[in-house]
């Protein structure tokens, strides 16, 4: 990407980095003040050409209005220029007849990727604590999640069962397939004995082709000759399907996936 240095403080900037000091330039000046476009041109010393397509870019977002000539902050803070948008996405989602018993990982990390946000504080973080009461634990092992000859893979959800009396979840990492990660790869866990996986690639992204790990999962076990961790296809409301990059059902997605026990 060309970039450029700044003779007067030395920052690098390039085309990204550009766009969002112009964003940051813009907002500030209308933050407490509405402004008209010929006054954002002095205060911003902005081209009228990239400032046209700043204003027009925020407007759209949401993260301005437009009144009169008058160009004002639509809000004090990100979650709040974009809240309305968010909400709206979400009404869309639980609207869904997927949506009518529990909640679904990728659609709403389908509308929170749209605008970045982090999902820290409505997602469990993916590192677990070994419950207090249980006994001293023999031994761990990984299980990996597998996905083979899938088309135009967008997004995913994997429902898994496990006797929490014989082991306890300890991590779970992405894997290597859809090159994804927090907060677009997710994990939680309803109840003591079901892990909830699902990950989703972000705007208009092409969908993954081929074979490859979703993720990989460390348990810890209390009991020799455990019965190994399952996909089901339902529980608790939570299923396990796979989503193509026009978010339509991806058919037989279950027989599809596999979970391997893999050290």
């Amino acid at each position: 990407m060309p970039q450029i240095t700044c003779p007067n403080c030395g920052t690098t900037i390039n085309l990204e980095n550009r766009r969002a000091l112009d964003f940051k330039l813009i907002r500030s000046a209308t933050d407490k003040t509405p402004r008209t476009f010929t006054e954002l041109l002095h205060i911003t010393k902005l081209s009228r050409k990239t400032l046209n397509l700043r204003l027009k870019e925020l407007c759209a977002e949401g993260i301005l209005l437009k009144n009169d000539g008058m160009y004002s902050s639509n809000g004090a803070s990100e979650f709040g220029n974009n809240g309305g948008n968010i909400m709206n996405n979400l009404s869309r989602v639980f609207a869904n007849k997927k949506m009518t018993t529990g909640l679904v990982l990728v659609a709403i990390l389908a509308c929170f990727s749209a605008s970045g946000y982090v999902m820290a504080m409505m997602i469990a973080p993916t590192t677990y604590v070994q419950p207090a009461l249980k006994p001293a634990a023999l031994g761990t092992f990984t299980v990996a999640l597998n996905i083979t000859n899938v088309s135009d893979l967008y997004g995913w959800q994997a429902a898994i069962s496990f006797n929490p009396n014989q082991m306890s979840l300890q991590v779970t990492r992405p894997g290597n397939f859809m090159s994804v990660d927090f907060p677009y790869f997710v994990a939680s866990m309803p109840s003591d004995d079901f892990l909830l996986l699902g990950a989703t690639l972000k705007g208009n992204a092409v969908g993954v082709t081929g074979s490859g790990t979703l993720a990989t999962i460390v348990f810890e076990y209390y009991v020799t000759g455990y019965t190994p961790p399952s996909i089901v296809n339902e529980k608790a409301g939570f299923s396990t399907f796979l989503e193509d990059s026009s978010l339509s059902t991806i058919p037989g997605g279950q027989t599809l996936l596999t979970l391997n026990v893999v050290g």
